[in-house]
């Protein structure tokens, strides 16, 4: 009897040892989840420059490819390589080229998975899936054409074969593992950290394994030997670096470690992270390493290592190369992962209630991955937006500058328009000849910046421009990330332009409404992208002179009124504007007179059908305006209604 309770007792144990078959399960479900959020909104955002100048080093053949990405600018080659062979395999299209980071993302977990669970148990990593799966960080680095997303999937891949190679050994491993170290030094040159703290591994691991160390020496020696051309080049950058740009400056540790919690787990600067969300990461960090130093384990070693020994090996580097940025570390983002997890589990087993901090964390960062998907001011620069609007509302005459020059080929990429479109290169202090030189060729000049200032500080495109033209409309996508501003070079026009809505309306000072455009007629009162809180509706109204007129100043007034004629949008001013700089009495007779606005609409605007008016101020007073001739008896004698418009709800 002994001999079988003995035996029941045994079994109990190892069936609790075990990972129950709901851990990998879970596990699954968690990367099918991670899939699926990374795939369903993987073209929400449009690209932004750094994707588009990915695509431009891969657009030439192979040999022109390969000389480009081996330029020491370019810290990521093997990216740009695969990026070459991608583009042929799959298209142009923004979804099938994220779908390569995608891929290199839900890649890592199982990954991450394998390589947490041989050190210390299912459970954390389960966990440590899970913080990968929804961590902002690695949302948007998986939703975006750059080398981060296969950065942390190798990294996760070459740690897990370092464990395999020790565990296991053989020529094969040792192999795979040299293998897989090349590539990633090669999808980003900061990956020498994390093979540096590889380093420390090997002899933690090989302490008491003189063979296993061996190998690792070994394939180490093979790995240095193949890349002396990279090491060469990595000692002739430090002993002659010079910073590129001015804004780049020494960092102190304590700012580095505040600066990588603070985008590992909420994916903004420190200045943005909610508090709760920085103190909770922080405390479950300290207390995952404090757990895992106290626990004396060799695995525990291993993952502190991993998670800690690249950023205090890159510091003292950074006195020399202040060159820093979060994601450049990113490699080691799996094993800080694994350090919170660790902590989770530790409290969850002190006292089970604790385990709730792992569900508070969770819940704060999946509010950061929202804020990504649905917030305008925390996304990429949306040159979607800004394309669309140009070909929406450009002329048959048209010209778009863009400035910088090199973000042009964004633009260009979401573009369908007819416009001349092309980068200014000429002095962006002294724009005015260049402006001189168009007005006689174009009709509207849309101006696009992007990184102007950084470019050129305080530069006059948009001044001189103001000061020349009347503004057409004013857009700044994502907080003025970029800026569109359209101003109107040509005011007269032989005829009315084709697509224009016909009108017959003579105001008593000689001044005809003839016809207009709108850009909407049914649109909710709220916009969240370009000028929030309220959305416009932009509207081109077209004018003509009798012979006689009166000479005396007056102001359009173009409002959104409902049936009581209570005024709920109008619009903007821009002054000097067209009435400014092209008085009455200078309008040509037989010529038809085009003028833009935006209309402001009042964010509160009730959902209904509300009515388009124009008056005309004498003198902007809007309590003295004249009068409209042969108005019937019905309507209001001093305005015109001439349109209605559908306010839907939302926005």
């Amino acid at each position: 009897m002994s001999d079988l309770l003995r035996r029941a007792r045994r079994a109990r144990i190892e069936a609790t040892a075990r990972p129950g078959a709901w851990i990998s399960v879970t596990a699954l479900l968690l990367i099918s989840v991670a899939y699926s959020l990374r795939t369903s909104t993987l073209t929400l955002q449009s690209m932004w420059i750094d994707e588009i100048m990915a695509l431009r080093y891969t657009s030439g053949d192979l040999a022109e490819t390969m000389r480009m990405i081996v330029r020491p600018e370019h810290n990521g080659p093997l990216f740009y390589l695969v990026l070459y062979g991608w583009r042929q395999l799959v298209g142009e299209s923004d979804f099938a080229l994220r779908y390569m980071s995608v891929a290199c993302s839900v890649l890592t977990l199982p990954l991450l998975y394998q390589w947490v669970k041989r050190l210390l148990g299912s459970r954390t990593a389960l966990v440590a899936v899970w913080l990968l799966s929804f961590s902002p960080f690695t949302l948007w680095f998986a939703q975006e054409l750059k080398m981060y997303a296969l950065h942390m999937m190798l990294g996760a891949a070459v740690s897990l074969a370092l464990l395999e190679a020790f565990r296991k050994g053989g020529w094969f491993r040792w192999t795979l593992y040299a293998l897989l170290a090349s590539t990633v030094l090669y999808s980003h040159l900061f990956g020498v950290f994390l093979i540096i703290s590889h380093v420390l591994v090997a002899l933690l691991l090989g302490w008491r394994n003189w063979r296993r160390l061996f190998g690792y020496v070994l394939s180490m020696g093979i790995l240095t030997l193949a890349h002396l051309p990279l090491v060469s080049f990595g000692v002739r950058v430090l002993r002659g670096y010079q910073p590129r740009d001015v804004w780049r400056g020494f960092i102190p540790l304590d700012e580095i470690v505040r600066d990588m919690i603070s985008y590992y787990f909420c994916r903004v600067p420190f200045i943005d992270v909610p508090w709760q969300t920085f103190v909770l990461a922080l405390g479950l960090g300290v207390v995952g390493a404090l757990a895992l130093l106290l626990s004396r384990r060799r695995a525990a070693g291993i993952v502190l290592l991993q998670a800690f020994a690249p950023v205090l090996v890159f510091y003292p580097m950074s006195f020399k190369v202040p060159v820093y940025d979060a994601k450049y570390l990113s490699a080691s983002l799996p094993a800080i992962f694994a350090v919170v997890a660790w902590a989770c589990v530790a409290l969850a087993r002190f006292w089970r209630p604790l385990g709730a901090l792992l569900l508070v964390l969770g819940m704060l960062m999946q509010n950061g991955a929202v804020r990504d998907l649905s917030a305008p001011a925390f996304q990429r620069g949306d040159w979607r937006f800004v394309a669309e609007y140009v070909d929406e509302h450009e002329g048959t005459n048209d010209l778009v500058i863009v400035f910088a020059h090199y973000v042009t080929r964004a633009f260009e990429r979401y573009y369908q328009g007819g416009s001349f479109v092309r980068p200014f290169a000429e002095d962006p202090y002294d724009p005015w000849p260049f402006y001189q030189r168009q007005v006689e060729n174009y009709d509207n000049l849309w101006l696009v910046l992007h990184h102007d200032q950084a470019m050129a500080p305080e530069n006059s495109l948009r001044q001189v421009a103001g000061t020349a033209f009347p503004v057409i409309t004013e857009q700044y996508p994502n907080m003025g990330r970029i800026a569109l501003i359209g101003y109107q070079m040509r005011y007269a026009y032989p005829a009315l332009p084709a697509g224009v809505t016909e009108l017959d309306a003579c105001f008593e000072n000689g001044v005809c409404l003839v016809g207009y455009q709108l850009d909407a007629v049914s649109l909710p009162p709220t916009e969240r992208l370009s000028h929030p809180p309220s959305n416009w509706i932009h509207i081109v109204l077209y004018w003509q002179r009798e012979d006689d007129v009166d000479d005396a100043a007056f102001r359009p007034l173009v409002r959104v009124v409902d049936d009581s004629f209570n005024v709920w949008g109008g619009n903007m001013e821009r002054r000097p504007d067209l009435f400014d700089r092209f008085p009455l009495g200078d309008w040509p007779i037989d010529e038809v007179i085009g003028t833009h606005f935006d209309l402001n609409l009042n964010p509160l605007t009730p959902p209904g059908v509300y009515r388009l008016e124009v008056s005309l101020a004498a003198d902007g007073d809007e309590n003295n305006r004249l009068e409209v001739v042969g108005a019937a008896a019905d309507q209001p004698q001093d305005r015109l209604l001439f349109e209605t418009v559908q306010i839907e709800p939302g926005g």
